[in-house]
């Protein structure tokens, strides 16, 4: 009896002794796995890196937008800085079917120029080149809103982005004192970009190749440790005779 049961003791760690050996495994496989893919913030076109607290909504009837060529798709709206259930900044994104030259951008400002009256409570910088993260070149030009006593209030940047069937305008306009100055809202605005999950295929059938090789070895260790069955097989005496 004491000779069966210390071998039965022996023999109950077989089964232990895979579940480390799968752990091990599983854990292996998602730490290689991670470098086989990469995500972005925002799938599709769209701000890569929003403001903290912004609230992105999809326009129901969408406007002209900043161009005027009438051939907008479809228009969303970032909302920050709530103060007293008002914004006090927006962000407009106006998707447009075809590519906008530049010559378009500097129409649209120039159409914003006509309406500004008094320069001195409206100040319209002049059209300049923004270079946006994904190596974009937009058009892009700076709008300074004064009060009567010249009070700086509120600052907004326009930028035209084209890209090859489609092109988009973005009117980034505050009054948070935080973010009014030109260098902020170009950071915000330049990481607009066409935001898709990538497959690094040359990562993942390398981590393939180490999973295996991991697997194997795993494999291989847990067939070497398993415990021997010492026990003599019990057999009759031979008969003399």
């Amino acid at each position: 009896m004491r000779g069966s049961a210390k071998n039965k003791k022996r023999g109950a760690p077989r089964g232990a002794q895979g579940r480390p050996g799968r752990a091990a495994a599983c854990v292996l496989a998602a730490a290689l796995a991670l470098p086989g893919c990469s995500a972005p913030a925002v799938e599709g076109y769209q701000i890569q890196a929003p403001p903290e607290g912004f609230l992105y909504v999809v326009s129901q009837e969408a406007s002209a937008g900043a161009l005027t060529h009438g051939r907008v798709e479809s228009q969303g709206v970032w909302y920050g800085d709530i103060k007293m259930d008002e914004p006090l900044s927006t962000l407009v994104i106006t998707r447009y079917r075809g590519g906008a030259a530049g010559a378009e951008a500097g129409g649209a400002r120039e159409a914003r120029a006509g309406l500004l009256h008094d320069p001195r409570y409206n100040r319209l910088g002049p059209l300049r080149r923004l270079a946006m993260d994904d190596g974009t070149l937009a058009s892009a030009w700076t709008e300074e809103r004064h009060d009567e006593y010249g009070r700086f209030r509120s600052l907004q940047v326009t930028a035209v982005a084209s890209y090859d069937s489609v092109s988009f305008s973005l009117e980034l306009d505050t009054s948070a004192p935080e973010r009014m100055t030109e260098a902020h809202l170009d950071a915000t605005l330049a990481s607009f970009a066409l935001g898709r999950t990538l497959m690094h295929w040359n990562a993942i059938l390398g981590a393939a190749a180490a999973l295996g090789l991991a697997l194997a070895f795993l494999a291989l260790r847990a067939r070497r440790r398993q415990p021997t069955d010492y026990r003599l097989a019990r057999g009759e005496k031979p008969k003399l005779p």
